[in-house]
């Protein structure tokens, strides 16, 4: 378990800085030079800047990952909400898979730590609370982006295949009732991820 542990978390935490890096100097490209023979350029930049930064510190990150800076935990969890939201333009569903990842971690920090069991409680509905924040983050910016957008009922109709106009209205009921359901989840699947890891943790 250790050593899944080691490449699982590695593989997360070395992931993020190439991929966001790269996409940040990508972005740059973009805004201020637009030559098409620069992009590639730019992109490498990044994706080796990152690659550095995974060379000098990525090996420490690893060995002491449940002993980071909760700050530093929180900002890699946002950029892969951010990234897979933007990877699946603006489509929330897969977000949900990130309340796992939070669960499995912070369950596995907290028996790491040693904390206290009557302070297990508390810590979890902290954690749950957050990722249904986040989650509230991103429910709100699809929202946006489905009910200002033009012709997303054009697409809801084709990629379920209905024979009916999906009208503002039911962008509405789809937008508020898929929200809610994707919040509850969110919470709920870290909730039980971070109570199963403890207990198989205490086996």
């Amino acid at each position: 378990m250790e050593r899944f542990d080691k490449i699982f978390f590695g593989f997360v935490i070395g992931f993020i800085f190439p991929t966001m890096i790269g996409l940040l100097s990508v972005i740059i490209w973009f805004y201020t030079d637009k030559q098409e023979t620069h992009a590639l350029i730019y992109a490498l930049t990044g994706l080796l800047c990152g690659l550095l930064i995974d060379l000098m510190f990525l090996k420490r990150w690893i060995n002491k990952r449940y002993v980071l800076p909760i700050w530093f935990v929180i900002g890699i969890y946002i950029l892969y909400n951010i990234g897979l939201f933007g990877f699946f333009m603006g489509f929330p569903v897969f977000n949900v898979l990130l309340g796992l990842l939070a669960g499995y971690y912070f369950g596995n920090r907290i028996c790491s730590n040693k904390i206290q069991q009557d302070k297990h409680s508390k810590l979890i509905n902290q954690v749950s609370l957050f990722t249904g924040l986040i989650m509230i983050f991103i429910c709100i910016s699809s929202g946006f982006i489905a009910l200002v957008g033009s012709g997303v009922g054009y697409d809801i109709q084709g990629m379920l295949g209905l024979g009916f106009e999906v009208t503002k209205p039911m962008i509405w009921s789809i937008t508020l009732i898929g929200g809610f359901v994707l919040i509850l989840l969110q919470i709920l699947l870290t909730r039980i991820t971070m109570i199963k890891t403890i207990k198989n943790n205490a086996r």
